[in-house]
């Protein structure tokens, strides 16, 4: 937990110098700024410090940022994520939103309005201003889930083994609180994991493997909805 009067942090993933050196500048003003030019660059840091929030430009040189936005969401529904791009289509911004980005701020923007929404978005994800430990458990209806232990637990405790690749398809549905995953998303989830084959009928047979261990919990049946001709989105609301 950050201590009276310290700064949250912002990780800014920006490839353009003089935009990075602007951007970096005026969030300095308000934040503790890190920063990166590239995914490889962001992932370090992400993996060596947490951090209250990552702004994330789409277009880098290495690999879209929104790849690096879907292993960040893979792994955890933390720090929230604010996209800057200069692209302008609906696609795009639903596409970011739609893979678990808080908002979207278009190039070129207002320095004022960038502050503003990062502030919004840190007041809206974190209203408590609870350290990330203290979120790192969430309860779906009797389903508890352990993100940072990696365990999915009953109410009274007993656990229910969860191989890696399962347990990173439904903390991919866990994070996307409701919203529809395509099968190829869901594959992203699992891109890193020792224990699949490629292929999107995979993510079918780890969403029957999941169902078949919650079968027993009560509510199980229903933490899982598929989606015909697109994927499957979660069935409990999250606490």
């Amino acid at each position: 937990m950050k201590k009276t009067g310290q700064k949250q942090s912002v990780l800014l993933v920006e490839d353009d110098p003089g935009l990075q050196a602007l951007t970096s500048a005026v969030l300095r003003l308000h934040f503790e700024v890190l920063q990166a030019t590239t995914v490889a660059e962001a992932r370090a840091v992400l993996d060596s410090r947490s951090v209250d929030l990552a702004l994330l430009d789409i277009g880098l040189p290495d690999e879209d940022g929104i790849v690096l936005a879907r292993t960040m969401r893979a792994k955890s529904p933390y720090p929230p994520i604010i996209f800057l791009t200069s692209r302008q289509t609906t696609m795009d911004k639903i596409m970011g939103l739609e893979i678990g980005g808080d908002d979207y701020v278009t190039k070129p923007f207002d320095p004022d309005e960038l502050i503003s929404r990062i502030n919004a978005v840190l007041r809206r994800t974190n209203p408590d201003g609870a350290a990330a430990a203290d979120r790192s458990l969430i309860s779906l209806g009797t389903i508890q889930v352990d993100f940072g232990q990696r365990q999915v637990r009953t109410a009274q405790g007993r656990s229910i083994p969860f191989t890696r690749a399962e347990f990173d398809i439904f903390t991919a549905l866990i994070n996307a609180n409701g919203r529809v995953q395509s099968r190829a998303v869901l594959l992203d989830a699992i891109s890193t994991a020792p224990d699949h084959d490629t292929g999107e009928r995979t993510v079918d047979a780890l969403i029957s493997k999941i169902r078949r261990k919650l079968a027993d919990v009560e509510d199980g049946d229903k933490a899982i909805v598929t989606v015909h001709g697109f994927g499957y989105r979660l069935g409990l609301v999250r606490h």
